[in-house]
């Protein structure tokens, strides 16, 4: 499971080196079990805001769990919102009742973590979504 993080780790950074804040991170899980993670923005404002320092994906019995730090690239207070999408092999949602956008404060240059466990052993990926 270490492999797997490191190797999530080293993609997602690798990925943010040019683009440090996506309005979208997904994770992506093969059919060998190897994770990746996939960024993509749609927002230049918000790409020069936020970034994703770090994100780990972890088993919790049958169910996984994700955990990002979400950074503030400035110096000034960063207001916006959140919220972490489970997906299953299909890329079909689950439960998508469940998600729902949660306000997050970052002081200047602040890092926090936020995380989400899967609705069920079904969701095998995860779409973390940012706003303003």
């Amino acid at each position: 499971m270490k492999f797997y993080q490191a190797l999530l780790t080293t993609c997602v950074l690798s990925v943010l080196c040019a683009c440090t804040a996506p309005n979208a991170l997904m994770t992506h899980t093969d059919s060998s079990g190897s994770t990746s993670a996939m960024t993509r923005t749609n927002n230049p404002v918000l790409l020069t805001e936020i970034g994703v320092d770090r994100v780990n994906i972890v088993e919790v019995g049958s169910l996984k769990k994700i955990a990002i730090a979400i950074k503030n690239q400035r110096f000034n207070t960063k207001n916006f919102l959140y919220k972490i999408v489970w997906v299953d092999a299909q890329g079909i949602e689950v439960n998508p009742e469940g998600a729902t956008w949660k306000p997050i404060q970052l002081t200047g240059r602040e890092i926090k973590n936020v995380q989400s466990l899967a609705p069920n052993p079904s969701a095998v990926d995860a779409v973390v979504y940012l706003k303003k």
